[in-house]
């Protein structure tokens, strides 16, 4: 990578850094371009050198917190057998989303981004199917893989988003059990837990 690059790609982390800063302390809807550059101690207009509205950084934060959240748990579930791999793959995600509440609401609820809505949706369809057809995940159902994994997506993220906005009295162990019981009509399996695998 030669200088100039090297400074672009500085610049762009500048901007990410202090719209994730930004996003933590004053929200979603009080995020501005202005706050991100001012932050950022740049000029206005560097910040469209590198994003081309404020949904699309905001989008590249999350998706660098789900690819390392999907790794995470990929790395530490690789040796655990169908299908209880795929219920504690629905654990951490419910556990996740009990310490992100706040950011799932203001991002993905009522008065938060359908763009992001639906581009996380489409992210988290993406992976489903990638997994499937690379044997980490199956649903043992005979259906096509695209169908069920554009399902399953769309089941997940309604699923996080309800759960967030209305905080139900369902732990994370509680969602993850429920979500199992309706894939693989049956209970999930003993010896529950990540820290078990």
């Amino acid at each position: 990578m030669n200088r100039s690059e090297r400074r672009k790609q500085q610049t762009r982390v500048q901007l990410k850094q202090a719209a994730n800063d930004l996003l933590l302390e004053v929200g979603y809807a009080g995020l501005t371009i202005k706050g991100i550059t001012d932050r950022a101690d740049l000029g206005y207009g560097t910040f469209y050198l590198h994003f081309h509205e404020l949904d699309e950084i905001v989008w590249s934060l999350i998706q660098d917190f789900a690819d390392s959240q999907i790794m995470a748990t990929t790395d530490r579930l690789q040796d655990v057998p169908y299908p209880r791999r795929e219920y504690l793959s629905w654990l951490v995600v419910f556990e996740v989303a009990e310490q992100t509440r706040e950011s799932i609401v203001a991002l993905f609820g009522k008065r938060g981004s359908a763009r992001l809505l639906q581009r996380y949706q489409d992210y988290l369809a993406a992976v489903y199917e990638e997994n499937m057809r690379a044997g980490r995940y199956s649903s043992g159902l005979n259906v096509p893989v695209d169908f069920l994994a554009q399902m399953m997506a769309g089941a997940m993220i309604r699923l996080l988003v309800w759960w967030a906005e209305n905080e139900t009295p369902y732990s994370a162990v509680q969602m993850a059990d429920m979500l199992y019981e309706t894939v693989f009509r049956e209970p999930p399996p003993d010896d529950q837990g990540v820290g078990n695998p």
